[in-house]
């Protein structure tokens, strides 16, 4: 619970969900809670509260079950999940009874927090209290309201797996308080358990009950003389880190290494224990009674002086030494807060003495690095041998060294998945540049490493271009230039992906394709025929900046055989060869601006399959071929423009074919570039043929 914040919650909930639900359960409560699967179960990564809460909200949700059952389950899971993963023997080994183990829960989570994972997080405290009857009270404190169930199923678990018991645990209260904190305003909840033991205990190899309650103390020999048999001077350097404090929580006694630390002057018998330490942990007001009450906890104090101030205080005389005191009260209580820095922190374990009037702190400084060491001035020699402090501090270093090395593994681990992530959108793109520079079927196989032969189509080739283009370039920067083309090509595009055509390639203003290729396609001809109308209907929404009119293309269509095929490796290039290529050239270079001009074989191959209206333009001299009869496109009696383009009717304003706006618009273009066209005269840069 105290481990809240950290992925190894998230994984141990995960966990839970799986084994008992599967893991599509476990995928849709990523959806709802909007985690990214693999990222929602870091263990060493920080997750705050609310994305925790979220997590189980959707688990509630997911399953069908209330959130405090979410907990209650999740408590006794992860008890079960720890045990699996190698907590088992440290678990066992905590008390030979219940009772035990619950007073022990606190210094239990202080190590995994502090020790294991040096996170310094809030976590919850834990104190049982012995009925008459053998039965228990188990008070919770937490500063996470609503987590209550955890505890519930946690110390069912125990009971069953550790201690043989089947135990009934009811909330017999349930208070919450505001509590003022150094670091604001927070919310305590406080539950009550009673625990009853409803089954029969198990019993150890010497007969004494290992259930709720411990076994009855040993009886120890009389000891005839209760001297100490040390000086108190012995006691101070044997225990160099304690002192004892009477019931108004006033020091009488402390250890020579809190000399080094605080200065004389306040650890005089008699000086008020507030005005040396702040407490830490429990976060508990310090008094006498509050200290009793929580007499099992692990006690963290921090020296309210660094070492600095005590150096200066050292030097002072008392007149010196009581206006330094005052104002340093004054100045502590005005900020309420220490800062972490060089501020001494002791833990330990507050005992009372047989007295019932004094209660003596044995403890050892909160040090669990050598650079923390380093940080208060100290050596190890300041333990004694008898502290383990000294071996945690080894021990610890060697085991912060491999989380930082499993912390830089997770950090290359998730650098390496996002390197893959954006490697794999990289190749995506570059697959699209590929398909969109060659046809599907070529680009996959050519993706797929295998060998693209050459191969011969029936097809229908088409080239065209902007005739009055050369004039315009001369009146135009080379930018706007290159943004007419952009605007044309990106409407002539669009097209070509409409009907299902191949793009060959662009040279200048002249633009090729293809229809047939890769797979026989009968209505190759007919498909190339809309394709020309659309373009024409979409360039004369482009205007010429020097004349102000629409642009016009003049188009070349022929049919027959072509052979295509990949050229290059390092820039492969889709080609075209064959005499077709070479007469669909002709028939757009000997065309006329604003119309599309057909050979015989096209009108022939695209009357097959469509239905279109042409008009005869008679015989052309075709070079190589002598004449050669050829015909102009005008519209098509089998698709609209509006279908050809894919753009919805006006009906308000537009004919129901609409060609009447086509040949209007183009018969005004033409009548307005009369005395400047020429037909074979300022042709275009044409695209390369074979």
């Amino acid at each position: 619970m105290c481990l809240l914040s950290f992925g190894f919650i998230h994984e141990s909930i995960r966990q839970l969900i799986c084994r008992n639900y599967g893991e599509e359960t476990w995928i849709q409560v990523l959806e709802k809670a909007g985690f990214e699967n693999g990222k929602e179960n870091i263990v060493n990564h920080y997750y705050s509260d609310t994305d925790t809460y979220v997590l189980v909200d959707s688990v509630s949700l997911v399953i069908k079950v209330t959130k405090d059952q979410v907990w209650e389950m999740y408590g006794g899971f992860l008890i079960t999940y720890s045990m699996e993963i190698g907590w088992d023997e440290l678990v066992r080994s905590m008390s030979p009874n219940l009772k035990g183990f619950l007073d022990s829960l606190d210094s239990l989570h202080y190590f995994i927090d502090h020790v294991v994972y040096k996170a310094n997080l809030r976590g919850p405290s834990f104190r049982c209290e012995e009925n008459s009857d053998g039965d228990l009270l188990l008070h919770y404190f937490t500063g996470r309201p609503g987590l209550y169930p955890i505890v519930k199923g946690v110390v069912r678990e125990v009971a069953k797996r550790v201690f043989d018991l089947d135990i009934n645990l009811v909330v017999q209260g349930r208070t919450q308080r505001s509590v003022h904190m150094n670091n604001g305003e927070r919310v305590e909840e406080h539950v009550v358990f009673l625990i009853k033991n409803v089954g029969e205990n198990r019993r150890d190899s010497d007969g004494s009950h290992a259930g709720l309650l411990a076994s009855s103390n040993p009886n120890f020999p009389e000891i005839l003389d209760d001297t100490l048999q040390m000086s108190l001077d012995d006691f101070s350097k044997a225990l160099p880190y304690h002192f004892v404090i009477d019931e108004s929580c006033k020091l009488v006694q402390c250890g020579s290494e809190l000399h080094n630390h605080i200065p004389n002057e306040l650890l005089q018998p008699g000086t008020p224990i507030l005005r040396i330490f702040e407490i830490n942990r429990p976060q508990i007001p310090l008094d006498f009674e509050n200290i009793c009450n929580f007499i099992n906890a692990v006690f963290v104090l921090q020296v309210k002086t660094s070492p600095l101030k005590k150096k200066l205080m050292d030097a002072m005389s008392q007149e010196e030494l009581k206006q330094e005191v005052e104002a340093l009260e004054e100045e502590e209580d005005k900020s309420n807060e220490l800062t972490q820095g060089h501020h001494l922190k002791l833990k330990g374990q507050m005992m009372l003495l047989s007295s019932k009037k004094h209660i003596i702190y044995l403890c050892s400084p909160y040090v669990t690095s050598i650079n923390e060491l380093m940080q208060y001035g100290m050596r190890l020699t300041a333990m004694p041998l008898h502290d383990a402090t000294r071996d945690l501090i080894l021990l610890n270093q060697q085991r912060l060294t491999d989380v930082e090395v499993n912390l830089q593994l997770e950090a290359n681990n998730e650098q390496l998945e996002t390197m893959t992530r954006e490697l794999e959108q990289e190749r995506l793109k570059t697959d699209s540049i590929l398909k969109d520079m060659l046809p599907k079927r070529i680009a996959q196989q050519l993706l797929s490493g295998e060998h693209i032969e050459a191969a011969e189509h029936d097809a229908t080739v088409m080239f065209c271009d902007l005739p009055t283009f050369q004039q315009t370039i001369p009146q135009c920067s080379p930018k706007d230039i290159v943004r007419i083309l952009n605007e044309i090509f990106k409407k002539l595009d669009r097209i070509i992906v409409i009907r299902g055509v191949f793009k060959v390639e662009t040279v200048s203003d002249s633009y090729m394709a293809v229809s047939g290729i890769t797979e026989f396609t009968p209505e190759h001809a007919e498909n190339m025929c809309h394709v020309a109308l659309g373009m024409m209907w979409e360039a004369r929404s482009v205007v010429d900046p020097v004349s102000k009119n629409p642009f016009l293309l003049r188009i070349g269509l022929h049919s027959g055989k072509i052979v295509a095929g990949v050229v290059g490796t390092k820039s492969p290039k889709y080609c075209l060869f064959g005499e077709t290529v070479t007469l669909a050239s002709q028939m757009e270079s000997q065309g006329m601006a604003g119309k599309i001009q057909c050979s015989k074989w096209t009108y022939e191959k695209a009357m097959e399959t469509g239905r279109f209206e042409f008009s005869p333009r008679g015989r052309i001299n075709v070079k190589d071929r002598g004449q050669t009869e050829t015909y102009f496109l005008t519209r098509s009696l089998k698709k609209s423009i509006w279908e050809i383009v894919d753009h919805e009717r006006d009906v308000n304003v537009n004919s129901i074919e609409g060609y009447e706006e086509l040949e209007t618009s183009i018969e005004n273009a033409i009548t307005v570039k009369a005395n400047n066209l020429r037909p074979g005269h300022l042709n275009s840069a044409a695209c390369s043929i074979s």
